[in-house]
């Protein structure tokens, strides 16, 4: 059997504030022993630091202007629609599209915003944007077939672990991990692929419902037997690299506690740059929300066999616009997401804009100005930033971000949107689960973690890198040229010197890789989505 010449764990969300007590702790051997045996450091996350944001621009080393994916979702013709969006979406070639152009076989499991399965050499598993049904969750396509015969159900770890009884159920956190590993080795093993590339999802999940018990009990906490189980993954896989291969762990960012939720377009509101509809349509948005929490009480089965059956009779809540709480013919500026997203209300852009294009720039400086100005509930600053989008990024996408973007400070503050629902309170909270004895207590940080081991790893190093620099260091470790329009850098802090002398970084104007049309999800794919991210707190 041919070992990955590279193998890339990816454990999403891991943060040093946790992983280094519970070293000291000698609680995480194997993490311990990677992190002794080469370099490591922080890993920069994008802002915002969210999950499709952050590996998009991980995986493609360039920034969001030109790879596209922003958020969970994208505006829609008009400006207020949103829609979910997938892998598919994405503009710029991830790492294995341009290793599978020069015949480099790949193994990717489970790295977020990868469904369709990418069509590669070697083979793909989707992540958790994945639909519902088994198309498009493997590359072979009827791979997935020959994993459930040989392992039975996937347990996968695409939503919060939480139990029947509401707590924290470990148990499917350590199964989720284990099935993960054992197919990860078993593919790997079958088609020999010289990258494997496989991230788990449960460090971000159990920070954003445990935090304040990894505060109050340590490693005692359902987030240190978190880290644990993460760490005996971490330490199956590297051991299956053995000593020729190199060993890349990596977070797309940290985490930390929560300390608050603004409800941005009431503040927006408060300021006069947003104003709402009559009751008449506050009332309509209840009956679609009682609507759609019945439904979801249907059996799945029967709930996709409707969606597919009769799409005409659907109601899609996140899409359903007919209710929308917001008068856009007097609203100049509004905000969608959960992150800090905001919008001019442009004319010409959105359906009904109000600001006419000469006064775009006045008009966004004035919301910037007061958005900079948005206090917490003790006079508080919390925000730590206001940018234009064009200060962050560039590249044909741009239009697709925001046209302004809230960095709160630490993002122990987050900013929804609230397009769906009218409340004049400025403190607003994240709905998670139904049932759950949780609340949404962890969010992001900036900082993550990246450290690299084997033979390729520079001894005793410290790495500062950001999200971008991942790509051009996959490629050079599996020697291979890394193109000139990335916007990334190798990491040389990380590599062994005299790998660099011996082999030192090509850099090549290389021919485009091609990127296929983006495929959007059909009704039922959509709402199994949409309510797995509800359930994780990322939809209104």
């Amino acid at each position: 059997m041919s070992r990955p010449k590279l193998t890339v764990v990816g454990l999403d969300a891991a943060t040093f504030d946790v992983v280094d007590p519970l070293i000291e702790a000698g609680e995480l051997p194997n993490l311990a022993r990677l992190f002794a045996a080469g370099s490591r450091g922080v890993l920069r996350s994008v802002t915002h630091p969210l999950t499709p944001h952050a590996w998009a621009t991980m995986t493609t080393g360039v920034n969001a202007g030109r790879h596209g994916i922003w958020d969970f979702s994208e505006r829609g013709d008009g400006g207020y629609e949103l829609r979910l969006i997938n892998g598919s979406y994405r503009r710029a070639p991830a790492v294995w599209d341009r290793l599978s152009a020069r015949g480099v076989a790949c193994g990717i499991v489970n790295i977020p915003f990868t469904w369709p399965a990418p069509e590669i050499e070697g083979f793909a598993i989707s992540g958790f944007d994945a639909a519902a049904r088994e198309e498009g969750l493997t590359f072979p396509r009827d791979l997935v077939s020959e994993i459930r015969e040989r392992f039975g159900p996937l347990v996968l770890d695409h939503r919060f672990p939480i139990g029947d009884d509401g707590g924290v159920d470990l148990d499917l956190v350590r199964r989720a991990a284990e099935q993960k590993v054992e197919i990860a080795l078993w593919l790997a093993e079958r088609f020999e692929p010289e990258l494997l590339f496989v991230v788990f999802m449960a460090a971000d999940h159990v920070h954003h419902i445990c935090w304040d018990d990894w505060e109050r009990r340590g490693p005692e906490s359902a987030v240190a037997e978190v880290y644990r189980i993460l760490d005996r993954a971490a330490g199956a896989l590297a051991d299956a690299a053995g000593p020729d291969g190199d060993v890349l762990v990596v977070s797309d960012h940290g985490g930390g506690r929560l300390d608050g939720v603004v409800n941005l377009n009431a503040y927006l509101a408060r300021r006069g740059l947003l104003s709402y509809r009559g009751a008449d349509a506050a009332a309509g948005r209840r009956f679609a929300r009682r609507l759609f929490e019945l439904r979801r009480k249907l059996p799945e089965g029967l709930r996709t066999a409707v969606k597919r059956r009769l799409p005409a009779v659907r109601e899609r809540a996140y899409e359903a616009t007919t209710y929308t709480v917001v008068d856009w013919s007097r609203t100049t500026a509004f905000a969608y997401g959960t992150f800090g997203n905001v919008i001019v209300n442009l004319e010409g852009r959105e359906r009904e804009g109000t600001v006419g294009p000469a006064d775009f720039e006045r008009v966004r400086d004035e919301v910037k100005t007061v958005l900079e100005e948005l206090r917490g509930p003790d006079g508080e600053e919390i925000v730590a930033a206001v940018h234009r989008r064009e200060d962050l990024f560039h590249g044909p996408e741009l239009e697709k971000l925001p046209d302004l973007i809230v960095e709160f400070d630490r993002y122990a503050w987050l900013g929804k949107g609230n397009l769906r629902s009218r409340g004049t309170a400025l403190l607003d909270r994240i709905e998670i689960e139904p049932g759950s004895k949780h609340s949404y207590v962890g969010s992001h940080r900036h900082e993550g973690v990246i450290a690299l081991s084997g033979p390729s790893a520079r001894l005793g190093g410290t790495i500062a890198a950001e999200l971008a620099d991942v790509a051009p260091t996959i490629l050079y470790l599996l020697s291979q040229p890394v193109p000139t329009d990335l916007d990334g850098r190798l990491v040389t802090e990380g590599v062994a010197p005299a790998l660099l002398e011996a082999r030192p970084p090509e850099y090549a104007d290389l021919e485009s890789v091609a990127i296929g049309p983006a495929e959007s999800y059909d009704a039922a794919d959509q709402e199994s989505v949409e309510e797995r991210l509800r359930s994780l707190g990322y939809l209104e």
